[in-house]
């Protein structure tokens, strides 16, 4: 049974930009991800695609790598401030990714913040440069 940790999302389906693809595109139907091949993607267009990880990440060593996705449900802790918030998703649609907090607030997400991300506790470590 393929799961949310076996899969990452590539977005909205709009259109295919002559792109290559893995062979299956799985979106989500009434609780369950269902393979589509990926010729047949056009059929798709407006819901949201995942693509498995294995796939787009390669090996067994890489694709136990963190994504933006992954991330979704992550505490995040100033080093100044305390613990911030949830973050409740992830915006990649600009140069600067942002993580929206349950709260509503938005905080850059750049590596030059990023102390420590602890998977096991599930929190993000952050040296912010601003008060919040």
């Amino acid at each position: 049974m393929i799961n949310n940790k076996d899969l990452i999302s590539i977005g909205i389906i709009r259109r295919t930009h002559d792109k290559t693809l893995p062979p299956f595109v799985f979106v989500k139907r009434d609780g369950l991800f269902v393979p589509f091949k990926s010729e047949d993607i056009s059929e798709l267009k407006g819901e949201e695609g995942f693509v498995l990880r294995t796939d787009l990440l390669g090996d067994e060593e890489n694709s136990s790598l963190l994504t933006w996705q992954d991330i979704v449900g992550f505490s995040i802790v100033d080093k100044e401030s305390g613990t911030i918030g949830v973050i409740e998703s992830i915006d990649e649609s600009t140069i600067n990714t942002l993580a929206t907090l349950t709260d509503g607030r938005m905080i850059p997400l750049h590596e030059d913040f990023i102390t420590d991300i602890d998977e096991e506790a599930q929190t993000i470590h952050v040296n912010l440069p601003f008060q919040l």
